[in-house]
């Protein structure tokens, strides 16, 4: 099972991950393709409008239609996805337009040249096609894998009874081979990097949020998170409180045990905190043994509620060395039109007030 796993993950950097996080590449990774997408397709568009110039020189029979589809038909919908690609509404449209053209390219290719004896000579704009959906197209390995397959299997469809035939003809089957392999390994290697790229990116990002002590919300994204609570409650008229907390006499524990045990102290507290709040709240260490819990969507009396919650889970825990310890608490729910530094000083003063009256206390401001 173990060797099954990593051969998995050696394919898959994303294998064994949260439906969550896979939510979150795919939007991720059609974002990061739009640049690709749109490049592509005004480069593809130009290269078509010399091909058309080309092959209404060089073509026997129907060069008006074929100058229509090629050089008029086929450029005005690449152009239209690279258009597209500027709005995200638009998206859907473009991708729809993306996965279509290539098919509807080859389809048009046969139409014009699979009963002719020049057929060679136009035959590899279609191997190129495979490979462009595959790798340079911008679709994802999914959809390039559909669309390219869905022109394969057209092709084939039409030159495969030619190409069981002893002779040069034969050839065709291997160039379409080669150029969808070759195609199909380009795509599945870049969706692999990306998705090593995706998860390193979002590592990085995790490590600069989370406290690294604790592994709570660090100052900075507790600070967005508290930020983003206040501009809720402005556009909904949501209500929302904090609770701001310290561990009583903290010094002490340096001071006697070493900053070894305070760190372990400070570890357990973290994870009491985590342990006993909503999945929805927000817990971050402002800074030694100071905390803030960030609670949506709930007014001054249940997050007192919430405070008391904690402070019962607290005083019973026995932590490593110490023991027994305690915290006071400051509550406080925001109020219309505050901003953070106001009802951050408010809840402060609250925690100063629990403090002053005897710690092991929640006050309320």
């Amino acid at each position: 099972m173990t060797l099954i796993k990593t051969l998995a993950q050696s394919l898959d950097p994303l294998q064994g991950s949260s439906p969550t996080l896979r939510a979150e590449f795919v939007t991720w990774y059609q974002l990061a393709k739009v640049p690709q997408i749109r490049y592509v397709a005004f480069l593809t568009m130009l290269l078509y409008l010399v091909y058309a110039a080309v092959e209404y020189q060089a073509a026997s029979a129907q060069q008006g239609l074929r100058l229509a589809l090629h050089g008029v038909l086929v450029p005005a919908l690449l152009l239209g996805v690279g258009l597209l690609s500027y709005r995200t509404s638009w998206h859907r449209l473009m991708l729809g337009l993306l996965i279509g053209a290539p098919i509807g390219a080859v389809a048009v290719n046969l139409y014009f040249n699979s009963r002719h004896g020049d057929f060679a000579y136009y035959a590899p704009e279609m191997y190129l096609n495979l490979m462009w959906t595959f790798a340079v197209s911008g679709l994802t390995l999914r959809q390039a894998t559909l669309t390219a397959s869905t022109s394969a299997a057209v092709l084939l469809a039409v030159t495969l009874v030619s190409s069981l035939e002893p002779g040069l003809q034969r050839l065709n089957l291997v160039w379409i081979l080669a150029s969808f392999s070759f195609g199909l390994l380009s795509a599945f290697l870049l969706e692999k990097a990306h998705k090593t790229m995706f998860l390193h990116q979002s590592q990085l990002a995790l490590s600069a949020s989370v406290d690294g002590l604790t592994g709570l919300w660090n100052r900075a994204r507790i600070d967005q998170f508290f930020s983003d609570e206040i501009a809720r409650a402005e556009r909904y008229g949501t209500p929302f409180s904090v609770i701001l907390l310290d561990i009583d006499h903290f010094k002490s524990v340096n001071d006697t045990h070493g900053h070894t045990v305070g760190d372990s102290v400070l570890q357990q507290f973290a994870a009491l905190l985590r342990d006993n709040v909503r999945s929805v709240d927000k817990v971050g260490r402002l800074g030694g043994e100071e905390f803030l819990i960030v609670l949506p969507e709930i007014d001054e009396r249940q997050a007192q509620a919430a405070a008391r919650t904690l402070q019962q889970r607290i005083n019973a825990f026995a932590f490593d060395t110490v023991q027994c310890k305690t915290a006071s608490f400051g509550v406080t729910q925001y109020r219309d039109e505050e901003s953070r530094h106001s009802m951050l000083h408010r809840v402060d003063r609250a925690l100063y007030r629990a403090k002053e009256n005897g710690r092991d206390r929640i006050e309320v401001l």
